[in-house]
């Protein structure tokens, strides 16, 4: 029975790849994060250039590379995207964001492409400087996906992402057919400002010898709210938002109601769109916890809960509003999930249905797949995005509704209306 020499193998490789990576100290922008890259592809590069010898009959059989080369791009890819992630989070902390960098998950291609070069050629010697090539490459391309995540994060947040791409020095003519700078390179040279529907996607991507730099600006934290059509601050909505007047006035049914025992017992099953039988029941209970734990911890004021696979993450507000902000657990949440896969309950204690505040949120973050209300006697009502949810469509259906006599909850109501065309549907009364 032949002797397994991949974990021996994967030991050395390691041993090699600590050794020769230097430590540096936590950057402050891409370039630093480039740098990072640079060094643990070339220290990986150089743990496999001396170890990944004397395979039997120089042959890399599957099992061989599929558990070296993978692990060790798997490993490359997580200190690269996560000190890129933190670079990502010092940057929004300049630009007065206080939310943190996200990362890329593995290209899974790149990596299963690789190590098909790796065990498809008869003798590993020969394709063993492409493997090595391709470590350092793959590592610098981490840096570019983490801060195209992030961009698009911030794009859904409403900001204006501004990316820079400018050629390297060096090898910037290894693609070019002419002797001129690198044709692929130079097409993507320039500042883009990122909108999702046009941006040439391509300013992100690299070659095998490229040393291009890209960098991020994040901006001064200001966004533009599509549905007030003005400017607030991501860290300061309270101060820039519907003002407390008109968040009042869209909540003027009536005083608090304080929350009893027979309230709770009362919550409704409501068969939303999209969920089962079984996570519908889920959310009826949610809202009973919810309005238990407005009613002993919160003075019957308004609780927020977003829904994840473990307990709820809670806010706590006032009689009039609840501010997602105020918890960076629920800031993670909102910006760091994909598209409609959170479930957010909320309870008015005023008895009123959704507010201009509320619709606010459920449309800038896209994130949430459904809003519900239960008011502190117990009645539920929900907007969610169904299946044929289009967010462009939703918003332009919404513009067409006028606001008539200050009438926020008139306003509200049209606009929820409107929206079914769009793929929001509702109970609302």
């Amino acid at each position: 029975m032949e002797q397994d020499i991949t974990p021996k193998l994967w030991e050395s490789i390691q041993k090699t790849f600590w050794a020769n990576l230097k430590q540096i100290t936590k950057g402050k922008s891409y370039k630093d994060a480039d740098n990072y890259a640079d060094l643990v592809g070339q220290a990986m590069a150089k743990a496999f250039h001396d170890n990944a010898v004397n395979l039997p009959n120089d042959k890399m059989h599957f099992n061989i590379a599929d558990r070296l080369i993978k692990g060790a791009l798997k490993q490359s890819h997580e200190l690269v995207a996560n000190y890129t992630a933190n670079v990502q989070t010092a940057l929004n902390r300049q630009a007065g964001l206080g939310i943190k960098g996200i990362k890329a998950n593995m290209d899974e291609v790149k990596v299963k492409n690789l190590v098909e070069v790796a065990c498809n050629a008869e003798r590993y010697s020969e394709v063993a400087p492409k493997v090595e090539q391709a470590m350092t490459s793959f590592a610098r391309s981490v840096v570019a996906d983490t801060m195209k995540k992030n961009v698009e994060l911030h794009y859904k947040l409403g900001l204006s992402p501004k990316i820079v791409r400018k050629l390297g020095r060096g090898s910037s003519k290894k693609r070019s057919t002419s002797g001129a700078d690198c044709e692929f390179c130079t097409e993507r040279v320039g500042t883009f400002h990122y909108n999702k529907d046009n941006i040439n996607k391509g300013i992100f991507s690299r070659h095998a010898h490229c040393t291009c730099t890209l960098e991020y600006f994040p901006g001064n934290g200001k966004k533009q709210n599509s549905w007030s059509k003005r400017w607030e601050n991501v860290n300061n909505k309270k101060e820039e938002r519907f003002n407390h007047y008109q968040l009042a006035m869209s909540k003027k049914h009536g005083k608090k109601i304080y929350i009893t025992d027979q309230a709770i017992e009362k919550v409704q099953y409501v068969d939303i769109p999209g969920y089962s039988e079984v996570e519908n029941i889920t959310i009826q209970s949610a809202h009973k916890q919810l309005l238990k734990d407005a009613q002993q911890n919160n003075k019957s004021n308004e609780v927020m809960y977003i829904l994840n696979n473990k307990s709820p993450v809670a806010v706590y507000g006032d009689r009039i509003t609840v501010e997602p902000d105020k918890s960076s657990a629920v800031r993670y949440l909102l910006n760091s999930s994909a598209d409609r896969t959170l479930t957010v309950l909320h309870n008015h204690p005023g008895q009123s249905s959704f507010s201009a505040n509320d619709l606010s949120f459920f449309m800038t973050n896209q994130s949430v797949k459904t809003l519900t209300i239960v008011t502190n006697q117990g009645k539920v009502m929900y907007l969610t995005k169904v299946s044929g949810y289009d967010y462009v469509k939703a918003r332009n259906l919404a513009k067409t509704v006028e606001l008539k006599d200050g009438n926020y909850d008139e306003y509200v109501a049209k606009v929820i209306k409107r929206m079914y065309d769009g793929g929001v549907e509702s109970k609302i009364r």
